[in-house]
């Protein structure tokens, strides 16, 4: 009898085993969200687009990018950082609800650092400070010129307070030794439309302004980063144009909720590698001023900390008050 129930047991035990291989074997079995933190428009929802297409593409199977916008990316990372850790919730991870929000001494309902799971580091990208075509601003020189010469009056738009964009331009004001005020919008794209149409005086945009500025819809007063962008090679850095020592620089990346089991991670990570080492995906990336760069999942583990820390340094030194 005892012989009896320890094989039954056994064969129990034994389909349980068979069954959860299979299951893991089977991920995806169904859509994977690819959570977005922002509206459509901007350059983590562009990048997601374009990564889940490819994705899609590739195996067979159903990626898409869903957008939860909000409290500058904190709503979605809230919702992801709630979500099952089965594989089936992926973030678009940006410094804002990120190294921002936990360098930022707010009350958050989640731990960025603690609830979310890295699996590659995305792109790098170099962020571009631009003007209406129409203003009166040529050069970095004029724009910080006039902000001397009427402090407080002229304003700068971000994708919401506590944005990289919005900390880049308070970076700014401190190293140019100028007052702007700050204009949070909804979105990067919403951002946009306010300097086209001269709503707002400049921007420190993601890479999505780059259509515009091959347009004419919008004018490149410099690049954020230490060197010039090749998408960029006539447009000056900060640095160079005026502000010694400025930088300013983006990544996006993907995570997941704590606890996803790690043979998901890896799947994720390998296929996600394999989109962002594609030809034809690079240069449709780099195309929109994103350089691919693809990690693993303990390379982005380990940076996320230091990004913290500079994030609250330039925080701290700006005297930023988040509500």
């Amino acid at each position: 009898m005892n012989f009896v129930r320890f094989a039954v047991c056994s064969l129990v035990a034994l389909g349980a085993t068979i069954s959860n291989a299979s299951a893991q074997e089977a991920y995806p079995s169904r859509p994977v969200r690819i959570v977005v933190t922002f509206a459509p428009g901007g350059g983590p929802d562009i990048m997601a687009r374009i990564v889940a297409a490819k994705l899609t593409a590739n195996t067979g199977k159903s990626f898409i990018v869903e957008n939860r916008a909000g409290a500058t990316g904190l709503i979605g990372a809230e919702h992801v950082a709630r979500s099952a850790p089965d594989g089936y919730t992926v973030m678009l991870a940006t410094p804002a609800p990120m190294t921002i929000a936990g360098g930022s001494g707010r009350k958050l309902g989640y731990e960025p650092l603690k609830d979310f799971v890295s699996v590659t580091q995305g792109v790098l990208q170099t962020p571009i400070l631009v003007v209406a075509p129409d203003g009166p601003y040529k050069t970095v020189a004029d724009l910080v010129a006039a902000a001397k010469a009427k402090p407080g009056a002229l304003t700068f738009g971000s994708a919401g307070i506590g944005n990289s964009q919005h900390l880049a331009g308070e970076l700014f004001n401190q190293m140019a030794g100028i007052s702007t005020l700050h204009v949070p919008y909804p979105g990067t794209a919403q951002g946009l439309v306010a300097v086209m149409t001269r709503q707002i005086d400049f921007f420190f945009s993601d890479p999505s302004a780059m259509p515009h500025v091959r347009a004419g819809k919008l004018r490149a007063l410099a690049v954020s980063t230490t060197t010039r962008s090749n998408n960029l090679p006539d447009v000056p850095t900060v640095a160079e144009a005026g502000v010694p020592g400025y930088e300013y620089t983006n990544w996006y990346g993907f995570v997941v909720p704590a606890k996803t089991p790690k043979p998901i991670i890896q799947y994720l990570n390998r296929e996600i590698a394999v989109v962002l080492n594609n030809a034809e995906v690079r240069e449709q990336l780099v195309t929109a001023g994103m350089n691919p760069a693809p990690s693993t999942p303990e390379e982005l583990d380990a940076f996320l900390p230091k990004d913290l820390e500079k994030w609250s340094r330039v925080i701290k030194a700006a005297n930023i008050k988040f509500e």
